[in-house]
């Protein structure tokens, strides 16, 4: 019977307490690394966006074309030549962006 009385242990508001600070630190973290997700694909998205900028570029000088589309790791890459500058136009998460370029 004594051994009841020196056992050490997490009592039960104990245990509450820690799944609320986990629960907390849970739920703020996942919504922030899922912007953070979000933002970091709209920036590969432009990345890209400007390396078929580049590549059209160089298919209107060597080729003449004015438009065209190009594709990237899945996605489609709309160009036109526009003057004399370029806009290259893609679908993201968000919706349709657009990039131009002008000299």
């Amino acid at each position: 019977m004594s051994g009841l009385k020196d056992e050490r242990g997490y009592s039960w508001p104990e245990s509450m307490l820690s799944l609320l600070i986990v629960s907390i630190i849970w739920l703020t973290l996942v919504p922030a690394a899922d912007k953070m997700t979000l933002r970091l694909d709209e920036r590969r998205l432009a990345a890209q966006a400007a390396a078929a900028a580049s590549d059209a570029v160089d298919a209107h000088v060597a080729y003449g074309e004015h438009e065209g589309t190009l594709l990237i790791d899945g996605t489609h890459f709309d160009w036109r030549m526009e003057g004399e500058g370029i806009c290259v136009a893609y679908r993201s998460l968000s919706g349709w962006q657009s990039l131009c370029i002008a000299p």
